[in-house]
């Protein structure tokens, strides 16, 4: 009876060890599978994530050039802006300027004397009252003639700055797109720049998991890199889509330059 019961034993143990031995067998063979699949998708994704690479600093470039040409060129346009009768609304502003300063004593002594005129009679001095009356009726004709040099000169400017605003109109309004343009453009960097420091931990990782023989991680980090690219690639050519739009409302307000 012992004897049966020790052969039981022995065949049961045998048996657990054949059954560990294949998982360990069928263990090995299924990472042995994953690892050889994981090295066929780094070899199959390598060409198209070096390609991948230089259209990126392809892409790049292009847009720092037309950038630059655009900045250029807007710079230019303001300074056009800027310069646009810009003697001549000096020379009627100081006119306008000299003419007050220059009448501003007699207009404050002829306020005073109305003043003072008024107070008179309302405290019932007529007598004062008839006297600022006089002082001030005798400088009415030069207060006139003050006036109407400073009018002149106040509305030659008025009339100069809407001449020269109505002129510049179209130009501003061809640039008004500008803005939204550039505010679309520097949302879209931001976006950029998020997707870069993932895909730079990406590559981070998977430098380090190719050091360590470690194909499977290698593969998922590369993936995972190159779809952060994909990403930068499309918001790439949305930034260069925009650059191109503001080149031409640059093109249009140059256009209408005087």
């Amino acid at each position: 009876m012992i004897i049966n019961k020790f052969s039981y034993f022995k065949k049961l143990v045998q048996l657990i060890l054949v059954v560990a031995l294949l998982n360990s067998n069928l263990t090995m063979a299924s990472a042995g599978t994953d690892w050889d699949s994981a090295l066929d998708d780094i070899n199959g994704l390598h060409g198209n994530y070096t390609s991948l690479q230089v259209a990126l600093k392809s892409d790049s470039s292009k847009i720092q050039m037309l950038r630059k040409q655009n900045n250029e060129t807007l710079k230019s346009i303001h300074s056009v802006i800027e310069s646009t009768d810009k003697a001549l609304l000096s020379r009627l502003s100081s006119e306008a300027t000299s003419a007050q300063k220059k009448h501003a004593p007699l207009l404050e002594q002829y306020s005073t004397l109305s003043k003072q005129s008024t107070a008179a009679k309302k405290a019932r001095d007529l007598k004062t009252a008839t006297l600022l009356d006089l002082r001030r009726n005798k400088l009415k004709a030069t207060v006139t003639l003050a006036r109407t040099e400073i009018k002149a000169k106040t509305d030659a400017l008025a009339t100069a700055r809407k001449q020269t605003a109505a002129k510049l109109k179209p130009i501003k309004d061809a640039l008004a797109p500008i803005t939204a343009l550039k505010k679309q453009i520097t949302a879209e960097n931001k976006k950029i720049a998020v997707a870069q420091k993932v895909r730079s931990e990406a590559d981070k990782q998977y430098k380090s998991a190719v050091k360590q023989g470690d194909a499977i991680t290698a593969a998922t980090k590369m993936r995972s890199s190159y779809e952060q690219m994909m990403q930068i690639h499309s918001m790439q050519k949305n930034i260069y889509s925009w650059e191109q739009k503001i080149s031409l409302a640059l093109r249009a307000a140059e256009s209408k330059l005087p």
